[in-house]
């Protein structure tokens, strides 16, 4: 046992990346630093090819991001996953009660409603029943935004896998900075308003 407890201290000290050290019940976080974390990605349905491409924010500053275009009024992706929920091995389901809040970063050229659908332990089947829309508008600089999930009982369910609609018009240009359950990622620059405050919107929840 205690050579167990001195591997595991070593490991968190020395290899905080390696899977061993990391929380499997933690919910997903994307960053899209890295080419690789979108190719589970799945399902794409009316939108251009997803691409992990380098932009500029309004200050200059580079920012890789998630880059794709609406080509549909339907548009949706699976993050690391499909019409069954998240890929097994790819990400773990989790508890809607602890993590009922999504955290992005964003930038479109339209203002569009947004939807988030997801499957639980309890409602294996995507649907309306279980779907909760939010307001996107049109900005220069990426916005951080936070939104509750508070429709279909996400607070009281295992999420097991959800889609993301970016956008319900043709011609929505999306840039995602992040797209979090965790909260704003670390390293990532918050954006700011003209008086240097933090500009984290709440997100507008639209039924």
């Amino acid at each position: 046992m205690k050579k167990v407890m001195i591997f595991v201290l070593l490991c968190m000290l020395y290899f905080p990346t390696i899977s061993i050290c990391q929380d499997k019940n933690l919910p997903p976080e994307w960053v899209f630093d890295d080419k690789n974390e979108i190719k589970n990605w799945g399902g794409l349905n009316q939108l251009q090819p997803l691409v992990v491409d380098t932009v500029k924010n309004a200050k200059g500053e580079k920012v890789t991001v998630l880059k794709t275009v609406s080509t549909g009024g339907d548009p949706y992706v699976f993050p690391d996953g499909n019409w069954n929920g998240f890929l097994p091995g790819v990400q773990q389901p989790f508890d809607g009660k602890k993590y009922p809040i999504i955290y992005i970063g964003v930038r479109v050229n339209v203002s569009s409603t947004w939807q988030i659908y997801y499957v639980t332990d309890q409602d294996t089947v995507y649907s309306e029943r279980q779907r909760q829309n939010f307001q996107v508008n049109a900005s220069d600089d990426f916005v951080d935004m936070q939104f509750k999930m508070t429709e279909g009982g996400w607070q009281e369910k295992e999420i097991r896998g959800f889609r993301l609609d970016p956008g319900t018009i043709a011609g929505v240009e999306a840039e995602i900075d992040y797209l979090s359950l965790r909260g704003v990622p670390g390293g990532k620059p918050k954006a700011v308003d003209h008086s240097g405050k933090l500009a984290i919107t709440w997100g507008k929840i639209k039924n």
